[in-house]
């Protein structure tokens, strides 16, 4: 399910599998999704960075495995997914490509005839 706002859609991706959208509105811009990442990297200052590499590529699993068959993620389990893809996209461990990252859609004029 995409979910839009006034300035468009942020979809995110692992694997080459939709896993989470976010509207996009003045406030909630992609500066702002993807400053969740640098935040989280922040927040462990002083863990072992390799530790963390490895925790954040087990929750992106986690979540692709659940997506592809059709589990129920929870509104936490995808904030937290964006955590982690944004993180590990900070760390360049995963690069924004075709397969991994983000993507921005504009949101869709309706045409009246």
């Amino acid at each position: 399910m995409l979910f839009y706002g006034s300035m468009g859609t942020l979809c995110f991706y692992f694997k080459g599998l939709l896993i989470s959208s976010y509207p996009l509105t003045k406030k909630k811009t992609l500066d702002a999704y993807l400053y969740h990442g640098e935040h989280l990297i922040y927040q462990s200052k002083g863990k072992n960075i390799l530790e963390q590499i490895r925790i954040y590529t087990n929750f992106c699993n986690k979540i692709y495995r659940k997506k592809k068959n059709n589990q129920k993620i929870c509104t936490d389990d995808h904030i937290y997914f964006l955590y982690c893809l944004t993180a590990l996209m900070r760390l360049k461990i995963i690069h924004n490509d075709e397969c991994n990252g983000y993507m921005c859609f504009t949101k869709k004029k309706k045409i009246i005839c």
